[in-house]
């Protein structure tokens, strides 16, 4: 299939348009395009392939990707409550950006990569990310001619935090190989579920040998990168479903009931009911100026119609 270009002219001079939207039509998500514009698209629920310059990259919630202008791609193979969140970037806001951060940034890496730059997020990162994209709609409805410099700032912030020079550097230089395919693996429910003797398996290497990587180049113990695994999706259905708290902790592979909880309050400070309490009652952002209340809301993108594809192709 002939991929489509899309045009920012289409999207951006919408008539209501926010900085931030949802998509999760599949239709829309199977439609094979490229555009004349950056974007940023976290996923906050749910996972997929990312069908991108002929390459097929896993997605989950928290996979926070920047697309270049020239990327071709899609997302497929999706599950029923997959979601992302999309902004749209002009040209023009990205190349002063890297122009004012100077050529140490090395925009190149981000820019010339076979495939768009993506980082995972935990938990506590994705719901702040979420709270600064709907803060975007907030200054949008409330301060207008103000709200067009508060999104340059939100897109400078974003990608100096999750692609800084240094980390990306780093990471690339030591991680082993093995250890970052056998860490993405290892974000599939069938295989976190199952736990360590599934971790070693797929590393086709002895638990010693996986044991001391894992404390070398991630920080952490074979165990510790499992339960965090395990927490990361127990927190999110927490939020997102209403799926009782024993069911969670079975789904997510843990055991014991007690050890789940152990291990959720060492993590998040806080009880699996506490916190489902508390993100539930803070779904969204709300502001407040004397009797009036503005929800901050995330919208659903604008749909790409036979208008849209055909201003775009002209």
């Amino acid at each position: 299939m002939k991929p489509t270009r899309l045009q920012s002219s289409s999207f951006i001079d919408f008539p209501g348009r926010g900085y931030a939207s949802y998509i999760f039509d599949k239709k829309q998500l199977k439609f094979l395009h490229s555009h004349d514009f950056y974007e940023i698209f976290l996923v906050d629920r749910g996972n997929a392939i990312h069908q991108v310059n002929n390459l097929r990259l896993p997605l989950y919630a928290g996979s926070l990707c920047f697309v270049r202008p020239d990327d071709v791609h899609c997302y497929v193979e999706a599950s029923e409550d997959f979601r992302i969140i999309n902004i749209i970037i002009p040209e023009q806001i990205i190349s002063n950006l890297f122009a004012f951060l100077g050529s140490n940034y090395d925009a190149e890496r981000l820019c010339h990569s076979q495939t768009p730059p993506c980082v995972s997020l935990d938990y506590r990162d994705l719901s702040a990310l979420i709270r600064d994209f709907e803060q975007l709609i907030l200054y949008k409805k409330i301060l207008k001619e103000k709200s067009d410099t508060m999104y340059r700032i939100a897109i400078f912030n974003l990608l100096t935090k999750y692609f800084p020079l240094q980390q990306v550097q780093k990471t690339s230089a030591s991680i082993p190989q093995w250890l970052k395919l056998l860490s993405l693996q290892m974000l599939t429910k069938e295989n976190f579920t199952k736990g360590l003797p599934t971790l070693y398996k797929l590393s086709g290497k002895s638990p010693e040998y996986v044991s001391r990587a894992c404390k070398k180049y991630l920080g952490k113990t074979p165990s510790q990168l499992v339960n965090g695994i395990r927490l990361e999706h127990a927190a999110m259905l927490l939020v997102t479903t209403d799926i009782p708290i024993i069911e969670i902790s079975q789904d997510c592979g843990f055991e014991s009931l007690s050890y789940f909880y152990h291990r959720f309050r060492e993590q998040y400070c806080t009880t699996p009911s506490e916190f489902r309490k508390d993100k539930t009652n803070s779904d969204s952002m709300v502001y407040r100026m004397g009797d009036l209340s503005i929800k901050a809301e995330i919208p659903a993108a604008i749909p790409i119609n036979a208008n849209a594809l055909k201003k775009s192709r002209r």
